[in-house]
This record gives C-alpha cells, structure tokens and sequence, in this order.
C-alpha cells in the first residue's frame, strides 16, 4: 500500500463526516454571541459597579441601574458605556461560535460513526 492510497481513504473517510458540518452554524454562533454581548455590555458593567460599589466615597455611588447608566453616560459618554467590551465579545463570539458548530458536528458523529457515545455516556 503506498502513502498515496493511504492519504486517498484517510481523505475520504474524513470528506464523508465534514460533509455534514455546516459552517453556517459557526458563522450564527459567532454573530449571535457578538451581538447579545454588544447588546447587554452595559448593563453588565452596571452590575460590575454595583459589586465593587463598597460605600467609598472614591467610588460613584448609584441609586439604582437608571441612574447608573446616566451618570456613566454623562461621564465617559458612550465610550463608558463599553468599556471592556473587546475581551467579552472575543469571549461571547468564540464560544458561543465553537458550541455551536461542533454541538452538532459531534451529534453527527455520535448518531452516524461511533458504536457507543463517547460525549455523553450514561453511566
């Protein structure tokens, strides 16, 4: 057996389960994640102040969300409001692209080539 026909039948049997992988599940997962991050950073940098809000008189004190996100806003504008956003939508995209993607790549898997589930074994 040459390593060419070995390479061949490696290929195809690799070729017969990316068939089925649908990289649009990817792309929606990436984009949903961005998007739902982009969407509730603020209000989870409220909560983060909230949290570190000690009753120092360093720190802003809030009376509650609506008056956080004004003073935040008349402070730092919009760019406030997102501060910290880039590691969170790193974060938001690639996990939430990556799950999607081989949630369904690996239940292909799991129906179609392996004898018994090696993700989800029912002890």
């Amino acid at each position: 057996m040459t390593g060419q026909g070995h390479s061949a039948s490696g290929s195809s049997a690799w070729s017969t389960v990316f068939r089925h992988v649908r990289y649009e599940n990817l792309v929606a997962g990436v984009s949903g994640g961005v998007l739902s991050n982009l969407a509730l950073h603020p209000l989870d940098l409220v909560k983060i102040r909230f949290a570190v809000s000690d009753g120092l008189e360093l720190r802003p004190k809030y009376n509650g969300i609506l008056h956080c996100l004004t003073t935040i806003w008349k402070l730092d504008g919009l760019r406030g409001l997102y501060q910290g956003v880039t590691p969170n939508v790193w974060g938001a995209g690639l996990s939430w692209g990556l799950y999607f993607f081989l949630d369904l790549f690996l239940g292909y898997l799991e129906h179609h080539t392996v004898p018994f589930s090696l993700w989800r074994m029912n002890c």
